[in-house]
Formats: structure tokens, sequence, C-alpha cells
């Protein structure tokens, strides 16, 4: 880097997040929707992964296996194709489009669906063994955007830096604490791994569906 007089700026350890509308969304979503619902219904456990349960409710949260990707359900290899090839241009963005997306390739590594009825959440958590982690909102039930409080059903991220020794004043407002993105039907949301996040208490009366997935980023097909 050459230096000059001018002030330059560098930013560092950035944390991207990328959202993208399905465009096949109207299509697959009534009969993704009653696949998962039907599903969800039959489940003997309520987090039928066991992962993380001590983070979750004991009511009001459906929680598939970690394989979601592999089931036979109608229009879930059009979806799985979309989220991969974000997933892959998102990567491109965030190395600066020093590589072109096509040399990517995308191992899921886990895949889940959560079914959220009134009451239910998940508390703040990370996602390991991946380096990419997404949500695809597939119904976001009774959500609400507001100015003064948590929205229902809504997604938040909390800042992965200090802020600036637990001291805050108007030059280090940047690093707001949290971020609650507003969500909609359709919707992917690609984050990295190490943000810190949580799925906030669901207040609605209808079903709440989001589908999920951890996974790992590579070239030249190195998985």
């Amino acid at each position: 880097m050459t230096y000059s007089q001018s002030l330059q700026g560098l930013q560092l350890w950035p944390s991207m997040l990328f959202f993208r509308i399905w465009s096949d969304y109207q299509e697959h979503r009534g009969s993704l929707c009653d696949a998962i619902l039907e599903r969800s219904a039959g489940q003997t456990r309520l987090i039928e992964s066991e992962i993380a349960v001590g983070t979750k409710p004991a009511e009001g949260l459906y929680e598939s296996h970690f394989d979601f990707f592999s089931f036979a359900l109608p229009g879930l290899e059009n979806l799985v194709r979309f989220i991969e090839t974000s997933l892959r241009q998102a990567v491109s963005v965030a190395h600066s489009q020093s590589e072109p997306w096509e040399s990517y390739r995308v191992r899921f590594i886990d895949s889940w669906y959560h079914v959220t009825t009134k009451g239910g959440f998940h508390d703040a958590h990370w996602h390991f063994g991946c380096s990419w982690c997404g949500i695809f909102y597939l119904d976001v039930g009774d959500y609400e955007k507001t100015s003064s409080s948590a929205p229902s059903g809504g997604s938040r991220f909390y800042c992965p830096i200090g802020q600036g020794g637990a001291y805050r004043d108007s030059g280090n407002r940047y690093l707001h604490p949290y971020f609650d993105p507003e969500i909609e039907n359709g919707l992917l949301l690609i984050f990295p791994s190490q943000l810190l996040h949580s799925g906030l208490p669901y207040h609605g009366q209808r079903e709440r569906i989001v589908i999920a997935f951890n996974a790992q980023v590579h070239r030249d097909g190195a998985l």
C-alpha cells in the first residue's frame, strides 16, 4: 500500500450480509410449505437434530434433522440450486471478485427447517465447521417490522467487534450492537458463520417457516 498526504481508508475484517429474492418463489411456495408442515406435524421430537437443545424452547419450535437438502420434496432441488449459485456469487463479491464465482464449489454440511409457532425462538448462537450460513424465509408468518421493539419472529445479528473498550460515543456509533434486517417471503439471507445471531421470539398465530444451512466453500472442486 502506498501512502499519500490525502486521507486514505482501509476496511478490515468486514462482516458482509447478502440478500436475494428467489424468482421462482411463487411457483414452489405452496408445495414446499405443505410438505414441511406435514412432515413437522409427524415429528416424534420437536428438535429432531438434538443440536443445541438448550438454546431452544420446550415448545413453539419444530426443527428437522440436519440433512434437509436430501429430502425428496417438490421444488426443493430448484431452491438448493438457487442457494448454491447465490452463495458462490456472494463469496466472489466478499473477495472483491478476485476470482470468478464459477470457480467456487459449495458443500452443504448441514441443512434443516424451522417451523415456529407462538412463543418459539432460538437463542443467540454461532455455527461451527463452516464458513458461510444462510436462512431462506419460506413463510415469515405474522412478522412485523417495528421501530420501537424487537420484530416478532425476526432474525437478529450481533456486532462481532468490541465497542471501543465498552465506551460508546458518536465516534463509534457505526458499531451498533445489533442489526435486525427486514425480512419477507422468498428472501435468502447469507451471512458469515462467525456472526452471533438469534431468532427473536415469535408472537404470531400462523406458522413461521424457514430453511437454513451451513456451507463450506472451496476453489477448484477441492472439497
